[in-house]
């Protein structure tokens, strides 16, 4: 009986053990396979996919109404700054997730009022200088992450502008001397 106890214990802990290990690494492992295959050409680039198809699989569960771009950062030394396009007529959004794919914040056509937004993205502990009410500053909770742009198709007609319109957006890494 004794034998007994000990083993259901023994497994007890193991399967609490396991479960605790993988529930806390899983997304960060997820995370870090994303971004090595979405961030191919480096961090601080961005990235203009085609429209998604049956085969597209770079962004989870791709919708076909949606054009994506994405941005791998990496603000462990030097902030990024990124600019958004500003379609007109359909909703867009800029989308920033940290290394264990917890969204911390969100911008989109409403809030920019038909406009391009300029977000500054910081690391833990930079410092910038006061910013004028046009650049949105962030702190990202980790120094490598994801910056996920969505651009509704609401008019096939109108693919080729709305397409153009997103590309004007842009994620540079920037030197902290040339925040303004």
């Amino acid at each position: 009986m004794m034998r007994l106890v000990s083993w259901t214990l023994f497994t007890l802990v193991l399967a609490v053990t396991t479960h605790v290990v993988v529930v806390s690494q899983l997304p960060s492992f997820i995370m870090g396979r994303a971004m090595s295959a979405i961030g191919e050409q480096g961090t601080g680039r961005i990235r203009f996919s085609d429209r998604p198809d049956e085969t597209a699989r770079r962004v989870v569960r791709p919708s076909p109404d949606l054009l994506y771009s994405t941005c791998v950062y990496d603000v462990s030394k030097n902030p990024l700054k990124i600019t958004t396009g500003a379609p007109q007529g359909t909703y867009w959004s800029v989308s920033f997730f940290a290394d264990n794919t917890d969204n911390f914040f969100v911008f989109n056509d409403s809030k920019a009022q038909g406009k391009p937004a300029t977000i500054l993205l910081i690391g833990q502990g930079q410092q910038v200088p006061p910013q004028d009410g046009s650049m949105t500053v962030i702190s990202a909770p980790s120094s490598r992450g994801l910056v996920l742009f969505r651009t509704l198709i609401n008019d096939d007609a109108r693919l080729a502008e709305i397409d153009a319109q997103r590309r004007e957006a842009r994620c540079d890494v920037i030197l902290p001397n040339e925040v303004q």
